[in-house]
């Protein structure tokens, strides 16, 4: 019989170098074959770290702390990092330049973005090369198309997007790298009837539809993997008189109509980070990890696949 194949799946890293090294590390903490990533990597931020007095200073989350060399800078911007967002060396003047220009500020932002992705694909590399380990990464609706291109071009690193990839002799993996509309409109949102176009186009290169699994990065609507909470003028959490967030349905219906259509064994989701868990519909388990990545815990899955199904899942938070 075919050896089975354990993925750990995680999504929605958001920018948390500590929760990406947690995640590489994961091939040997829990003896996964496979590593994947289901979307939303870039950070959502970049932060000032202004050179002045001799020195740098940066300020995190009210928290300022400042270096006097090299090595002390190289400190400082792990800390910012391991914060979930992108250091920027700059001065106070370039940064008020910067911040009055958008569409600048932007262009920069995605050219530290791209960076900091060659980072953590470099160190990837590093630590599991040699381990016989698979590293998958997918985009999601917080990044940017050209992060396609670096994941592509790595060596290492395998971009899921675009089609169906081979996992092992019995399963393929179908990703779909976008969200439906949200209210923020992020970089990567799509109709639903967009969603649906594109799975049933991929669905059709499935040699085996029910052995596939269907990384989808928003999660299926009506299910416990996609409340989250209502959102009121300015974005403000609508909360219940007991005070507790007040939580609707804001997954895809097109992706759960693919899951009951299609039912492929296995549907990994991330985007909404509130809704650890996981779900069966029909004969397709459904998991979302969930994301605490500001915490800069890393909340995954892992997965043992047989010939004959799923032999197993787990929840794990670290």
């Amino acid at each position: 019989m075919a050896k089975p194949t354990r993925l750990f799946f995680v999504a929605d890293l958001h920018g948390s170098a500590v929760c990406f090294r947690k995640f590489v590390n994961a091939a040997k903490v829990y003896r996964a074959s496979v590593l994947i990533v289901g979307g939303d990597i870039a950070a959502k931020t970049m932060t000032p770290v202004f050179e002045e007095g001799g020195g740098w200073s940066v300020t995190v989350e009210g928290e300022t702390r400042t270096a006097r060399s090299s090595e002390e800078l190289e400190r400082l911007e792990g800390w910012v990092r391991d914060s979930a967002t992108v250091p920027f060396r700059t001065t106070r003047a370039e940064w008020l330049e910067l911040i009055a220009d958008r569409p600048k500020a932007e262009r920069k932002f995605q050219e530290l973005e791209l960076d900091e992705l060659r980072r953590w694909l470099a160190w990837a590399k590093a630590r599991l090369f040699g381990s016989g380990a698979r590293l998958l990464l997918g985009l999601g609706n917080d990044d940017f198309t050209p992060m396609e291109g670096v994941i592509a071009t790595d060596g290492y690193a395998e971009l899921t997007d675009g089609g169906v990839l081979s996992l092992d002799e019995r399963h393929e993996i179908l990703t779909l790298p976008y969200s439906n509309p949200t209210p923020w409109h992020t970089n990567r949102e799509i109709p639903e009837e967009e969603i649906a176009r594109r799975i049933e186009s991929d669905a059709g290169t499935l040699a085996h539809v029910d052995r596939s699994i269907f990384n989808l990065h928003v999660p299926p609507h009506n299910t416990p993997l996609d409340l989250a909470p209502r959102l009121g003028p300015g974005f403000v959490k609508v909360m219940r008189p007991g005070g507790e967030p007040d939580l609707v349905h804001v997954g895809s219906t097109a992706v759960r109509a693919a899951l009951e259509r299609f039912q492929p064994v296995l549907g990994l989701h991330g985007h909404i980070h509130e809704s650890k868990g996981s779900v069966v519909l029909g004969r397709t388990t459904a998991l979302n990890p969930g994301s605490a990545y500001t915490e800069g815990t890393l909340l995954g899955a892992v997965v043992d696949l047989g010939p004959d199904g799923i032999r197993g899942t787990m929840l794990t938070s670290g």
